[in-house]
């Protein structure tokens, strides 16, 4: 709990809530002499003491928490952003498009509903797409582009190109979806920490066109899970750029627009603010791990790759896999530090050692950018 919360709520023991109830006993029922334990009074007072403290734990950990936005949680969060006119924003299903390539001849037909899977991602899952319109790979035809949608609404569905490849049902073709393949990215439902920040920085939209007044707007987009805002007159007086970054951490054209609709609403007309992507700062990694002879070398090769990987994805499932992850996951301007790197394996109780062949030194990003990993080699 807040210091300051416990600080107004004092601690307070069932035997201390049980003596200031005999206490008040014997001056208001002087009658009553037995206090013993086991007598009928005592009894009473102790089952009084205990529902106080009960209550008292209530409204401690669940009440007084609750009634302010900086300590707030789920639905009692809620209820404060409607206060200020805010909605936590939904969970959205992923929307995309893969490729169909014929693997017999004559006219195939690609039935509404067709469920395609991915290959097992870093959590040992395969995530289900379904198509959301249906075609025929006519015969003059060697492939087809078709629109599918996400089985659950999860920025987990946001995968990587050519990963989605297994069909389901038997038809003559091969799936594959590539690159920029995504049209809407999946997200998951806004969690309590990005709600509250977006709740705090209602206030500061009172002061009009700051940096807050901007970046409260921009966040409010469903898919914008962070963002730079460049005011220095990048492209000249009167300018300001907004980097924006999604669950997909590139966010697709189409949420770019929606974030530059909602940017010219609110702006004063003199001013030329343009929605970016933010800019990927790609990082090739060469990481050697020490663990003793007799561990299984592939379990423990996988399980550094989940982790590392882990720091560079925005993933809320990825809290399952590192410690303390919302303050080690590297964002939109954050350093790649090699200690947060050898940390996050450090945890894995078989590592002994942790070796960082490349880089040789800390990863510099610049505000604007958001580091990814463009290659990632580990030796054990």
């Amino acid at each position: 709990m807040n210091p300051i919360l416990n600080s107004l709520i004092p601690e307070k023991t069932i035997q201390q809530l049980l003596e200031q109830s005999i206490q008040e006993a014997k001056q208001k029922l002087p009658q009553i002499k037995n206090y013993n334990v086991g007598g009928a009074f005592r009894t009473l007072l102790e089952i009084d003491a205990l529902l106080h403290s009960e209550l008292w734990e209530f409204l401690k950990e669940i009440i007084v928490p609750n009634m302010f936005v900086i300590t707030a949680k789920g639905k009692w969060l809620d209820l404060h952003a409607e206060t200020f006119g805010i909605k936590r924003k939904p969970a959205k299903k992923t929307i995309g498009k893969v490729i169909f390539k014929r693997s017999a001849n004559g006219n195939i037909k690609i039935p509404l509903g067709t469920v395609v899977k991915t290959k097992p991602d870093i959590f040992g899952d395969s995530l289900s797409f379904k198509t959301i319109e249906e075609k025929v790979l006519t015969e003059n035809l060697n492939e087809i582009e078709i629109k599918i949608q996400a089985i659950e609404p999860s920025s987990r569905y946001n995968v990587a190109p050519y990963t989605i490849n297994t069909l389901t049902t038997y038809l003559p073709v091969e799936v594959e979806n590539r690159e920029n393949w995504i049209i809407q990215e999946g997200t998951d439902q806004e969690d309590d920490e990005s709600l509250r920040q977006r709740i705090l920085l209602v206030w500061n939209t009172k002061s009009l066109f700051t940096d807050d007044y901007y970046r409260f707007h921009t966040l409010s987009v469903e898919g914008v899970i962070d963002c730079y805002i460049d005011n220095q007159h990048p492209r000249g007086q009167g300018t300001a750029d907004i980097y924006i970054v999604s669950t997909n951490i590139t966010p697709t054209q189409d949420l770019i627009n929606k974030v530059q609709a909602v940017i010219n609403e609110v702006k004063t007309p003199a001013s030329d603010i343009l929605v970016k992507p933010a800019v990927t700062k790609p990082v090739d990694l060469h990481i050697k791990v020490y663990a003793p002879p007799d561990i299984i070398k592939t379990t423990l090769q996988t399980e550094v790759q989940n982790r590392v990987r882990a720091l560079f994805i925005y993933d809320k499932k990825y809290e399952q896999i590192i410690t303390n992850y919302q303050n080690r996951k590297f964002k939109i301007g954050k350093p790649v530090r090699l200690a947060t790197i050898i940390e996050a394996i450090m945890d894995i109780p078989q590592v002994e050692n942790v070796e960082i062949l490349n880089p040789t030194t800390d990863v510099s990003v610049l505000p604007e950018e958001i580091p990814v990993i463009n290659s990632l080699t580990i030796e054990v």
